[in-house]
């Protein structure tokens, strides 16, 4: 099988599973991308460009490695299948632009919420240039990846990440909306959310039973960003916000401020209906009411 034809394609990865015996591991959430084009889409929404410095979460047999080498990234990638490094190291491009694989591609076997960048990057990422984070999350644990990731000291331009469609929109999703909810708040209180594009269940081999969609996330300049206070609180506060996404914020709030005069403080102060539903308010509404729980909880 030549290697001019890419990984990212069905006849290709079915090459590879064959002369490896490779199979996708349910446990890790694998499925391997064989839709070259929705590769080049989530390259191209990451904005590749020669010289940047990319890390790859789980590279599985390099569809998307291939195509993030070839638009000129230098791809330091995470994996935890043993059985990888080998098919990737055989199967990805042996020169890029003319240099050897080893100078732009590095992979190391680890999990990613176990990572110290600094430690992990050291001699093969220059520390002062940012980097860019492109991956294919498995489903099963999308949410601590991410949060790993914008709580980490990782020096990040962007997170070009593709998961689950439904949880890429309650990323991007506003008030009113019934995707709305704590994970929403907690991102965009930090992160400029954009959903880049959907990728349908059949680009995959294994298909699974849902369809994709990658979101870019961008971190939010410093005047930017939301000041939340301990950022614990606020997002404990709005979870309890939600607790009961049918109840009005009034029987939410019970378990924050069970005293009804406190409640009713709150309300009066903050100029809000005790009927109105959590899912209806803006970001800048929780802040205040968990600037205000804070107040009167002392």
């Amino acid at each position: 099988m030549s290697n001019q034809i890419p990984i990212a394609t069905p006849v290709r990865t079915a090459a590879i599973v064959n002369r490896y015996f490779v199979h996708a591991k349910k446990n890790l959430g694998q499925n391997f991308l064989v839709d070259l084009d929705a590769v080049q889409g989530i390259v191209e929404a990451a904005g590749i460009e020669p010289g940047d410095q990319v890390i790859e979460i789980g590279p599985g047999i390099g569809s998307l490695t291939e195509q993030l080498l070839l638009a000129g990234g230098k791809v330091f990638a995470y994996e935890v299948d043993d059985s990888l490094p080998e098919i990737l190291y055989n199967e990805l491009p042996q020169k890029i632009a003319g240099e050897a694989l080893a100078d732009r591609f590095k992979i190391v076997l680890k999990d990613v919420l176990k990572a110290n960048f600094a430690e992990d990057l050291a001699g093969f990422f220059d520390p002062a240039k940012p980097v860019k984070v492109v991956a294919n999350l498995p489903y099963y644990i999308t949410t601590p990846i991410i949060f790993n990731l914008i709580e980490s000291d990782l020096n990040f331009a962007s997170l070009t990440l593709m998961m689950q469609k439904e949880v890429a929109e309650r990323l991007a999703a506003e008030p009113g909306s019934k995707a709305y909810g704590p994970l929403t708040i907690a991102v965009q209180t930090q992160m400029r959310v954009d959903l880049a594009l959907e990728v349908d269940h059949r680009s995959f081999m294994p298909a699974p039973k849902v369809d994709s969609a990658v979101v870019v996330l961008t971190p939010l300049k410093e005047d930017e960003r939301a000041d939340v206070g301990d950022r614990k609180h606020f997002n404990w506060v709005v979870k309890m916000c939600f607790s009961q996404r049918r109840k009005t914020l009034n029987n939410n709030l019970k378990n924050l401020l069970p005293d009804k005069g406190q409640r009713d403080q709150l309300f009066t102060d903050l100029d809000l209906d005790p009927k109105t539903r959590p899912e209806q308010l803006p970001i800048a509404t929780f802040i205040k009411i968990n600037e205000e729980i804070s107040r009167l909880s002392k």
